[in-house]
């Protein structure tokens, strides 16, 4: 039996006793305690924590207001985290079970969150102090992990649409459970935290149903999905996507030319959104998800491009007041090249990805874009410093290859981006400037 004090700045300290079969609080531990210590759930939000070990994320989550539920294969853990749970004064102890997923597991009706700290450890990492603690506590399992075990049996409910997972995932070297596998299924994902211990990297991620599990409207044809979603009511994540667009347009109304077999879309998000972030992060943090869907580079403020700095696609952010208001992101990508009298207008992601169909390329950007905006109750938005440093990597692609920008009559360097998306150039006389109007600067090295 070991003792560990455990404090949490700002919700408790308890004391936890720790039988010798039963996981003790760990970095990893402490690490989701103080993600989930960032939540803000009403009074009485349902939780389970599944692997509650000696219960330290139990009895945090309750401190908190969480109505928590608790299992653990091992009896032991059941043992100790009751008893931890009743020595520091934290009721529920009753709703702490034997049980773990399998046949007879069940969530209890009401629950909207859903924790694991995943066990990772491969089975030929065993050593002689592990063998003193129960396996089922540390070690993965064949196949797709623990994680995937888990997937399946939420993938086979009928009630998981409002539901947010939070799991403890080995990323470095990557673990049996992995995300993509969450993803390819239609689940979005955002990471809230890390850590690294040696050449180990942990990661909390949470994950929920992208768009609440409603799926996105696909039609034939219209004359712009801009418009089209402003017909469509209903809920702060509305998707159109468009097999054909006849009147597609870009920056100032300008045209765009909507080839048929790529993607025509617009997602509405909630008006709540622009009291969070800046129409020009919003355009360039999509901007970010979009070149990396396509493996393509990203220009300033809404171009995608190839290697050459052919235009692929581009994003278009627009806010309305209103029946019907909300903030609007538009996004056109070419699946094909685009050429008229030998002339190239554009490129199109079969040169990156290959022949890759159009509706698996908006389901890999509509999980990008949930990843970052769609708001899920208690979980915090990301932070507009990191949607910054997002949008500046993705940026960085190109200009790491010599691009200048033009700014009157002094050719500077981009050096930054700001929380409102504008692009910071240094150089000259000029000192450092923040531009955002791309009609201000002519942009020197692109096609």
């Amino acid at each position: 039996m070991t003792t560990t004090k455990v404090s949490l700045e700002g919700v408790g300290e308890w004391e936890v006793f720790s039988p010798q079969t039963v996981y003790p609080p760990r970095e990893d531990s402490l690490l989701l305690c103080r993600v989930i210590s960032e939540f803000t759930p009403f009074p009485g939000t349902k939780a389970l924590e599944i692997g509650c070990g000696s219960g330290i994320v139990t009895m945090a989550l309750a401190t908190l207001g969480w109505e928590v539920s608790a299992c653990d294969l091992n009896p032991f853990a059941v043992s100790a985290t009751r008893g931890n749970m009743e020595n520091n004064g934290i009721p529920g102890s009753h709703r702490i079970i034997e049980s773990g997923v399998g046949e007879n597991f069940a969530i209890p009706d009401g629950t909207r969150l859903v924790i694991w700290n995943l066990p990772y450890l491969e089975r030929e990492d065993e050593d002689d102090e592990i063998e003193k603690i129960e396996e089922i506590a540390w070690s993965e399992i064949p196949g797709k992990g623990w994680g995937g075990e888990l997937l399946n049996f939420l993938d086979s409910q009928h009630n998981v649409n409002g539901l947010l997972v939070l799991m403890v995932m080995k990323t470095e070297p990557e673990g049996k459970s992995k995300a993509v596998d969450w993803e390819r299924r239609g689940w979005t994902s955002r990471t809230l935290g890390s850590e690294r211990f040696g050449v180990e990297k942990i990661e909390v991620v949470a994950f929920w149903k992208t768009g609440a599990g409603h799926s996105p409207t696909i039609i034939d044809t219209c004359s712009s999905t801009m418009e089209e979603v402003m017909e469509i009511s209903g809920g702060d994540w509305v998707r159109v996507m468009s097999r054909i667009q006849t009147n597609g347009r870009g920056r100032k109304n300008s045209q765009w030319i909507s080839e048929e077999g790529g993607v025509f879309a617009t997602w509405k998000l909630g008006s709540n959104l622009i009291d969070e972030f800046s129409p020009g992060i919003i355009q360039t943090s999509v901007g970010a998800v979009v070149s990396e869907v396509l493996e393509a580079e990203m220009k300033w403020p809404n171009d995608i491009l190839n290697k050459k700095g052919e235009k692929m696609g581009g994003v278009l952010v627009e806010s309305s007041n209103g029946e019907g208001s909300g903030i609007r992101i538009g996004i056109g990508i070419n699946r094909f090249s685009l050429s008229r009298e030998k002339k190239i207008l554009g490129c199109g992601w079969e040169e990156t990805l290959g022949n890759v169909d159009a509706k698996e390329i908006f389901n890999k950007i509509d999980r990008g874009i949930s990843s970052i905006f769609e708001k899920k109750d208690f979980l915090p938005l990301p932070s507009k410093d990191s949607l910054v440093i997002q949008s500046w990597i993705s940026l960085s692609k190109s200009l790491s290859r010599g691009v200048a920008v033009r700014l009157g009559n002094e050719v500077v360097r981009p050096s930054g981006l700001n929380k409102l998306g504008e692009i910071r150039v240094t150089g000259g006389s000029i000192g450092c400037v923040d531009i955002g109007d791309l009609d201000k600067i002519e942009w020197l090295g692109y096609r």
